[in-house]
């Protein structure tokens, strides 16, 4: 999800700096549906469960032929369904132009043999559009600017929220693999340190299990408010744009932050920034291992994999480091 939502700057920028172009994004229907509204961009949710195997993707890839107009075709993903969807559209005489993953590279960086960062994933993505022949400066956000509706007025007034008092700080404190995490133990503390300063804390998170941890983290009294599961997607993030700052993990809430323009403070463990999906414009805040350990991180591309040779990451990332981004 990640990838999709750090498409939105590099799109905007794209038809910002060319007026004469429309775009079609072509995702999932989720997806599809936290792209800000523009009249020359226009996202369309496609459930690939209804195209199957490779006559799936050619049925496919004629529905979107006759369905849009479509001149030629900027592949942002490039995996195998992707590029089989390209092939099909060049053999239609279109001219197709594909990203460029850097695999090669990011293994180098994932194995420590080499710390040269690469470009924010953004800017990849810019340098694929300028490849194709559409060449833009990024623009500058905030990127979505999501509206307070009802259900986020009606949550902050029962909470007396209706004004800030000290600082609201959010806290996504979960990601998509374990190795990623800070741990439930910090947060408490983190938690603590913060409602001793009047702060409010809000948590962000989803899922049956997240949930039922934020839940029990949750003190009203204290202003400690789980809101994970009880706002539409698009309220979340109206409530992300009114925080101070949010502290998470390398994960999607990362990036959203960064979409709505709140100052992230992230925390690195199994995966690292210089593969390029770092928060964008946040690279002041990030929190990581000293220098001299960080060949002990058994990295990936996916955070997925535990520490090899015993050594754990969150021994060395204090509460006060996080505390201090915060101040």
């Amino acid at each position: 999800m990640g990838d999709v939502a750090l498409t939105i700057p590099a799109l905007l920028s794209v038809v910002e700096s060319h007026p004469e172009i429309h775009i079609t994004l072509i995702t999932r229907p989720f997806f599809a549906s936290f792209i800000p509204a523009h009249s020359r961009i226009k996202a369309v949710g496609i459930n690939l469960e209804n195209y199957k195997g490779l006559m799936g993707l050619r049925k496919l890839t004629k529905q979107l032929s006759n369905e849009h107009q479509i001149e030629e075709v900027i592949d942002l993903h490039n995996v195998l369904r992707s590029r089989t969807i390209t092939s099909f559209f060049k053999l239609k005489g279109i001219k197709v132009t594909t990203f460029n993953k850097n695999r090669s590279a990011k293994k180098e960086i994932i194995s420590h043999q080499s710390n040269e960062k690469l470009p924010h994933v953004t800017n990849q993505y810019l340098n694929t559009f300028a490849k194709a022949g559409y060449e833009s400066k990024l623009m500058e956000g905030p990127w979505i600017k999501p509206e307070t509706k009802p259900q986020l007025t009606e949550f902050l007034s029962q909470n007396n929220l209706n004004s800030k008092e000290a600082k609201w700080i959010g806290i996504a404190p979960f990601a998509g693999h374990e190795a990623k995490i800070w741990g439930i133990e910090k947060i408490k503390n983190l938690i603590s340190e913060l409602t001793a300063k009047n702060y409010s804390v809000f948590l962000f998170g989803g899922g049956n299990s997240e949930i039922e941890q934020l839940n029990d983290l949750e003190n009203k009294e204290n202003k400690v408010f789980s809101v994970a599961g009880k706002f539409h997607f698009h309220q979340e993030l109206a409530l992300m744009k009114k925080l101070n700052y949010l502290v998470c993990m390398d994960s999607s809430n990362m990036h959203f932050a960064t979409l709505v323009g709140t100052p992230v403070v992230s925390i690195w463990g199994a995966t690292t920034p210089l593969i390029g999906f770092y928060p964008l414009n946040n690279e002041h805040l990030m929190v990581q291992v000293s220098e001299k350990n960080k060949n002990k991180l058994t990295l990936s591309s996916y955070g997925n994999k535990e520490s090899e040779n015993g050594y754990d990451w969150r021994n060395e990332i204090a509460v006060k480091r996080v505390l201090e981004l915060l101040s």
